[in-house]
């Protein structure tokens, strides 16, 4: 449970209201005198087996008390705050010691305040904010309005309330808030359920300071300090163990799991194994609210997160290496930036709401924002998210030969806004990646073959004969040539042209380097060159009105 509070609040706001409490203090007297007199004659009755109920005051009385026990709130809260800094003899001031049972009735004050303060620091976490504020107390809670609950402790099968009750001031006419007598005969019972194991006891009445930090005494934080001297070297030696065994220095992402395990991972750990021994030794007021905020946990959490981020792009990468796609590392870091900024975002929201801060405003204002910012940078966007689907479907790569629109050349480099392609004139343009996701870009280098078409025009009194021996020479030279593939070779007499007999050729080069092909489709040239005129045969050449026509 959350304990939150503000002394310096609540002192402020005690010293404004003393010129009021004044007045009220003489217009009230003399009904408060009545009531006062009433608990006074429940007060000297015979002791009874359950702790005495005061009866309830007429109108009761706000004043200025020095250990501030105006309201149940106030006085909860220094009563704690007082345990926490030693100071017993000043607590068992916050307790209403009439009419205990006997084994209470037996102890010193100063004893049953250190017991209460050692079963509420191990057994309760106190919502302050349940407490009132209001001298009267809270009204409507099925309880007398002379008595408010701050908590419950489990004791086997029972739950013991813990109350605070307004009691008679050592001012005449004056009322106060302890914590009621019918709880304080409860603590003994309490204490023996929740009292520590028999070495921390001794621990605990041997260390010589009662002092505090943080709500935990001294003598928790040197247990907590030989906890941390035995526990970390254990857990670094078992963290560089397991990331020797799951990445080996050889690795490229070595560095990157070494980080993660050594590093956030094993002070997560030590930061659970530290929260689990502070609730089991229990913890003051200040303790609970740090722990409530849970910032060291936030803070680690994060970094492990971050470090989980980078091995994960460190992966990426590495694979992305391996297929021979270095360009699409270059993508890594920006979303790997993106996403720690988000988590960022989230963990300080939590935070805020763990420490208390209203956050729906905040959230409200962060949407209204982001939709601005979403429409400032729809282009921007746009192009982020085009590289994206480059990066990820991939129609084109670093140094891929392309045809996009009239521009045709090679990629150079894929950036996050736009894509820059070097044409054939060896000039360089730059494509937004918007439009090159969404629209047609042909990819020339993915080809697996290139096509080799030529086209022989023989003069149109070419003998049937001539044009067969052609056809016929031609399909052996390429069906022998171990770089032409053969599942789809085809040599024909296609067709009668205006001025020529057209014989094609379609074939595939078993290759995709356009440079070896030229070579390759050089040669063939000039071979089915040569077999034209080993038939007898020749080329047609268009008349010059076929050429005016052209």
């Amino acid at each position: 449970m959350a304990f939150f509070f503000n002394i310096r609040g609540v002192k402020k706001a005690l010293g404004a209201c003393r010129v009021v409490c004044l007045l009220l203090l003489i217009t009230s007297l003399a009904g408060s005198s009545q009531a006062f007199a009433q608990l006074s004659m429940i007060a000297s009755k015979d002791e009874a087996t359950e702790p005495l109920v005061e009866a309830e005051p007429v109108e009761p009385d706000v004043f200025s008390d020095s250990l501030n026990r105006q309201t149940p709130r106030s006085s909860a809260v220094h009563f704690l705050l007082t345990a926490e800094n030693g100071d017993f003899e000043t607590a068992a001031r916050y307790l209403d010691i009439r009419n205990l049972p006997r084994p209470a009735r037996d102890m010193l004050a100063s004893e049953l305040a250190e017991q209460l303060y050692v079963v509420i620091s191990r057994a309760l976490w106190i919502d302050i904010e349940t407490l009132s504020e209001d001298a009267n107390g809270t009204s409507g809670d099925g309880l007398p309005s002379y008595r408010d609950l701050f908590g419950e402790i489990p004791v086997g099968n029972e739950m013991i309330r813990l109350l605070m009750q307004r009691v008679p001031a050592e001012v005449d006419g004056q009322f106060i808030w302890k914590i009621s007598n019918a709880t304080v005969g409860q603590i003994p019972r309490m204490y023996e359920a929740y009292a520590y194991v028999e070495w921390v006891e001794d621990f605990r009445q041997a260390f010589p300071s009662k002092s505090s930090f943080l709500g935990v005494e001294s003598y928790k934080w040197t247990l907590l300090l030989l906890t941390l001297i035995v526990v970390w070297p254990v857990l670094w030696l078992i963290s560089v163990g397991v990331s020797r065994l799951i990445s080996g220095p050889a690795s490229g992402f070595y560095p990157e799991v070494r980080k993660l395990l050594t590093r956030p991972l094993p002070l997560l750990v030590l930061y659970f194994v530290v929260t689990w021994m502070l609730r089991e030794l229990g913890v003051g007021a200040t303790a609970q609210k740090i722990l409530q905020a849970h910032t060291v946990s936030t803070i680690i959490t994060v970094w492990a997160l971050f470090c989980v981020i980078d091995l994960v792009r460190a992966i990426r990468r590495e694979r992305f290496k391996a297929m021979g796609r270095d360009d699409a590392s270059v993508l890594g870091r920006p979303l790997a930036n993106a996403l720690k900024l988000l988590v960022a975002l989230l963990a300080a929201l939590a935070w805020l709401s763990n420490v208390g801060v209203d956050i729906s405003a905040l959230l409200a204002g962060l949407g209204v924002g982001g939709i601005a910012m979403a429409l400032a940078l729809q282009k921007p966007i746009e192009d982020l998210f085009g590289a994206l689907t480059l990066y990820s479907q991939r129609p084109i790569g670093t140094g891929d030969l392309c045809r996009y629109g009239q521009h045709f050349g090679r990629v150079e480099e894929i950036g996050l806004r736009s894509t820059r392609i070097r044409t054939q004139s060896n000039t360089v343009v730059s494509v937004p990646n918007s439009r090159l996701a969404y629209e047609d870009i042909e990819n020339i280098s993915a080809r697996r073959s290139i096509w080799y078409r030529p086209l022989l025009r023989l003069r149109i009194d070419t003998t049937p004969e001539q044009i067969r021996a052609i056809v016929d020479h031609i399909r052996a030279l390429l069906m022998e040539d171990s770089r032409v593939l053969n599942n789809v070779l085809r040599v024909q007499f296609r067709q009668f042209g205006e001025y020529s007999l057209d014989v094609k050729v379609h074939a595939y080069i078993d290759t995709t380097d356009f440079t070896k092909y030229l070579e390759i489709a050089e040669e063939l040239n000039y071979r089915i060159l040569e077999m034209v005129h080993e038939a007898g045969a020749a080329l047609a050449l268009p008349d010059r009105g076929q050429l005016g026509r052209e």
